[in-house]
């Protein structure tokens, strides 16, 4: 049967020395998990992981007074509107002053790196109707707190080029930007509505694309629906790309986005890697000590032509 692979023109940026930034779904977090078990220097989601396009701008836009004011307390646990469930606390101000802590530190680091990688999972939010904002997570209070509605795309638009323009670039003008959108299926509504959602966020990044510069776009979720439109690909939900789906998606992302030199020292570090986790059967064996002597020295000599790259293992 004939295969439909989805093109994708070589953007070769990526390379050991610089830093690398990603906010967004879940899938946002298989890829940097991807490339900090690759040995790249990587942070991610200072916010936990988030899915709407308004809930990810909020680090971006919400200063400190809001970052408190968006704080809440759940029985003995304090959480935070703007932010996911897996960031909490047990005291508000030391909770608070962690999340603005979260927040400034990812804005220093990207002042200095060199991508910026963003994944897009669904156009539709959870408005609280009490205090009127989209929340990053509803953190199992009562459905009948929210409005829940589809993002539309022109203020989808407005809201990303204006942080794009205004926040982004004035923080770091070279910065390249990779939108994705996430392979992984919301059904909640069913189908043909996480097909409207989707079909929202990649028109909002075309727009973006076309009226700002060094934005690409890595077509996760075209590659996961064509290339491997099978059920071995999916975890047993259906709905979650399974480990083969993904390490295929990686490696195409790193066919489209690490130079040829980049690939090269990949494929050492990966060599080198795989002796540190190997399992030694008898490691007290003069076999063993011999082969742990020659593993360090390896790692000894890369370290001394790439002195950014650290371990991983």
């Amino acid at each position: 049967m004939k295969k439909t692979p989805v093109h994708i023109n070589p953007s070769p940026c990526i390379d050991y020395q610089s830093d690398y930034l990603f906010l967004g779904s879940c899938f946002s977090e298989n890829i940097s998990e991807k490339m900090h078990n690759e040995g790249f220097k990587v942070f991610s989601n200072p916010f936990g992981v988030l899915f709407n396009p308004t809930s990810i701008a909020h680090l971006f836009i919400k200063n400190n007074d809001e970052l408190r004011a968006s704080s809440f307390n759940r029985g003995d646990v304090f959480l935070s509107w703007f932010a996911n469930s897996t960031c909490f606390g047990y005291e508000r101000d030391v909770f608070v002053q962690r999340l603005i802590q979260l927040r400034e530190e990812f804005l220093e680091r990207l002042k200095t790196s060199k991508i910026l990688c963003i994944t897009f999972g669904t156009s539709w939010v959870y408005e609280k109707k009490d205090i009127q904002e989209v929340v990053g997570n509803c953190h199992k209070i009562n459905q009948n707190e929210f409005n829940r509605k589809m993002l539309s795309i022109d203020e989808m638009l407005i809201l990303w080029k204006n942080i794009l323009e205004q926040k982004i670039y004035s923080i770091n003008k070279n910065i390249e930007i990779i939108f994705t959108v996430s392979p992984v299926r919301h059904v909640k509504d069913g189908l043909i509505e996480n097909t409207r959602s989707k079909g929202r966020l990649i028109e909002l990044i075309s727009k973006l694309k076309e009226q700002l510069p060094q934005i690409h776009y890595f077509p996760a979720y075209e590659i996961m629906l064509d290339e491997l439109r099978d059920y071995a690909y999916y975890d047993r939900d259906g709905l979650h790309p399974n480990e083969l789906a993904v390490d295929i998606i990686w490696d195409r992302f790193k066919e489209n986005y690490f130079t040829e030199d980049t690939k090269k020292i990949n494929q050492d570090y990966l060599r080198i890697k795989g002796l540190f986790t190997h399992r030694l059967q008898h490691p007290e064996s003069k076999e063993s000590i011999n082969f742990i002597e020659q593993r360090n020295q390896k790692w000894k000599d890369f370290q001394e032509k790439h002195l950014t790259i650290k371990p991983s293992w």
